[in-house]
């Protein structure tokens, strides 16, 4: 058996380096783009609007619990089997190969109508899955890749080129969502998935092509558990899980190890869930839109990237436990600030376009014309069937005959159309992602990475005119009549359980309602709603959003700017400590301790949010969580790093003198 080796800085091992630095760049397009942006915004938006309710981040924290139980059940095993068996690779395929298709599919849920937030709650347990689960196979390759003193580099290069990549594939989805594309709004979601799958594919793919298998210190040989497929997954089974029962009874000789991995499910737990919910709760809460989200983690990776450089820089001067505690005390001060994030009053006129609905005067027709926020349209607020806004809709489509759901042809999406787009991403990344392929094993460097730009744009164009999405018409403007603007305005006098807000702007001479205006009780704008928290979210608006005239929209990004200084780091930092507490021997079983104890943060950490944000409110849960992370933060000033060290080096020397004596 050869002993376990750290490679050599050889132009081979600088390849394999860089080929596992690019999978952090390949798979922050699922973390950043799709798991922190686009999914949970999306989520929350389909899951308010079929329901009428404003609790959309909740349903996303329990759907995101759910996807993780599958990775805590199996991650400790996966690393077992892994440690025993040069695997690594294909487990790492086949979790990201579930992983890509699921995040494209995503695109598809749109198109399902009303069901669309339960399609995609299906599809993105599926891909998150495929993710976490790489990410605990993903992340056992590092001790292999260089020495113990270089951990601390190694981790913070991934980070870095994760940012980086993150960042890049944000730009393009923001010139996506904000270009002068003549596509609908349902065909751009599909392209930031289907893209994001395609930069997960095209850069993971240079890790299996330059990443060699890690040598390990024993073999076992796959058909030595049976005479076919089940009972050798079977029998690697049961041997994966008496190796994890039997280094929970080990756990005893890695004391400080076993300390730190408390503390890190606590503050990962708050890190995690924090991350995890933004975007979901910047809609339900702020309503934020989808671009603003973006620009939100657009902010935090470019801060995220120098400042993660600056944590190592101050990890190697104080120490790495010493940084990881600043970045979290950060998190903790982000996350109290943003429970008292609040929409301003909107004031009439002046702040017209912030009102979901929007009736303005037009003297060439003599009508009102209706705009909506975001350009969503009313179908985009208001579905058909959503028992929560019934009050809301009755009282609108009384006195405003469009849309008219009583019409067969009401544009509504069914389960045969999603269906059908489901089918239709499938080929088109199915296409790309061979064509990406073709151009990678070619060996073209930066002409190849731009070749195959060129080919997903052409590609998404195409499938745009496939689809009848680029075909340019003329912008429908529904308008109604002074008559029914004065009987709408009239009919919500009775009508204010809702979540809605109107205003009328201008009329002629002789208007009654020009500047009336209507809103709901459960409108964002209403802070407090009776939450035990509101009053800081009253506080904070009335002492310094208010009086800076510091909107939603701003709030957002300076949330980024401090997230983007802490974000990196912490999890950089973590890892590094966590990979010198390790023994290289035994690392992929650690690791999958490592994973099983990331997920079971998350997955405690979103129950939290959840339990918390239906009990009481979304405030209240984002302080929990705050709670969470000092707890988190207090253990990891009491690890003793050095002691954590030296039982690490001894668990090798054993188990490499064990190897070369066999």
């Amino acid at each position: 058996m050869s002993e376990v080796a750290v490679a050599e800085k050889t132009e081979s091992n600088e390849k394999a380096v860089k080929g596992w630095y690019f999978f952090d760049w390949a798979n922050q397009a699922y973390a950043l783009t799709v798991m922190t942006v686009v999914a949970p915004q999306l989520m929350a938006n389909l899951y308010n609007k079929a329901t009428g309710t404003q609790t959309g981040d909740s349903f996303y924290a329990t759907v995101l619990t759910i996807s993780m139980i599958f990775v805590v059940v199996t991650a400790p095993a996966l690393g077992v089997i892994a440690d025993r068996m040069p695997i690594k690779k294909k487990l790492l395929k086949w979790y990201t190969a579930a992983g890509i298709a699921f995040c494209a599919l995503m695109g598809a849920a749109p198109y399902f109508g009303s069901d669309g937030y339960i399609v995609l709650a299906v599809m993105f347990t599926i891909g998150t899955i495929g993710f976490t689960g790489g990410n605990v196979i993903y992340y056992s390759f590092m001790p292999y890749l260089g020495s113990r003193d270089e951990q601390d580099q190694l981790s913070t290069w991934g980070y870095i080129y994760g940012f980086a990549g993150g960042s890049l594939l944000l730009i393009f989805h923001l010139i996506l969502l904000l270009g002068p594309f003549n596509w609908d709004t349902n065909f751009k979601l599909s392209a930031v998935f289907v893209t994001s799958s395609l930069w997960w594919w095209g850069f993971g793919g240079l890790m299996f092509k330059w990443t060699p298998e890690p040598e390990i210190p024993s073999e076992l040989e796959w058909h030595s558990f049976g005479d076919n497929n089940l009972k050798r997954m079977i029998g690697a089974s049961k041997l994966a899980y008496s190796e994890v029962f039997k280094t929970f009874l080990e756990i005893r000789k890695f004391k400080v190890l076993a300390f730190f991995l408390v503390a890190y499910l606590l503050f990962y737990d708050g890190v995690n869930t924090i991350a995890s919910m933004a975007s979901a709760f910047g809609e339900s809460v702020l309503r934020i839109n989808t671009d603003m989200n973006i620009m939100l983690l657009l902010t935090v990776n470019i801060v995220a990237v120098p400042m993660t450089f600056v944590f190592g820089k101050l990890a190697a001067a104080r120490g790495t436990k010493f940084a990881l505690m600043l970045a979290l005390l950060i998190y903790c001060a982000v996350s109290v600030t943003a429970a008292g994030f609040a929409p301003l009053e909107l004031e009439g006129e002046e702040d017209a376009e912030r009102y979901d609905f929007q009736f303005e005067w037009n003297n060439e027709t003599e009508m009102y014309d209706m705009t909506t926020l975001y350009d969503r349209g009313y179908e985009g607020w208001i579905a058909e069937d959503s028992e929560g806004d019934a009050e809301f809709r009755d009282a609108f489509q009384a006195h405003f005959p469009d849309p008219d759901y009583s019409v067969e042809d009401s544009g509504e999406s069914t389960l045969g159309t999603g269906l059908m787009v489901c089918v239709f991403i499938l080929a088109v990344v199915g296409l790309l992602g061979l064509g990406i392929k073709w151009i990678q094993e070619k060996e073209l460097g930066i002409m190849g990475f731009f070749a195959a730009f060129l080919l997903v744009g052409v590609g998404i164009f195409g499938a745009s005119f496939l689809a009848d999405q680029a075909t340019v018409q003329e912008k429908e403007t529904k308008s109604i009549t002074e008559e029914d603007a004065v009987a709408l305005v009239a009919a919500f006098d009775n009508a204010s359980d809702h979540r809605f807000s109107i205003i009328v702007i201008g009329g002629n001479e002789t208007s009654t309602i020009a500047g009336e205006d209507e809103v709901g009780d459960r409108h964002p704008t209403m802070v407090d709603q009776g939450g035990p928290a509101d009053s800081w979210a009253v506080m904070m608006r009335d002492k310094v959003w208010e009086p800076l005239n510091i909107g939603v929209s701003m709030q957002w990004i300076i949330l980024g700017l401090f997230v983007g200084c802490a974000m990196g780091s912490a999890g950089a930092q973590a890892r590094s400590m966590f990979s010198m507490l390790t023994p290289k021997t035994r690392a992929s079983e650690f690791y999958g301790f490592f994973g099983f104890l990331g997920k079971s943060a998350a997955m405690i950490g979103t129950a939290l949010y959840a339990i918390a944000s239906t009990t009481f409110d979304s405030r209240v849960a984002l302080l929990t969580i705050t709670v969470v992370i000092l707890a988190g933060t207090y253990l990891t000033s009491r690890v003793d790093l050095e002691e954590g060290i030296r039982v690490a080096q001894e668990e090798d020397a054993r188990n490499e003198a064990q190897g070369m004596d066999s």
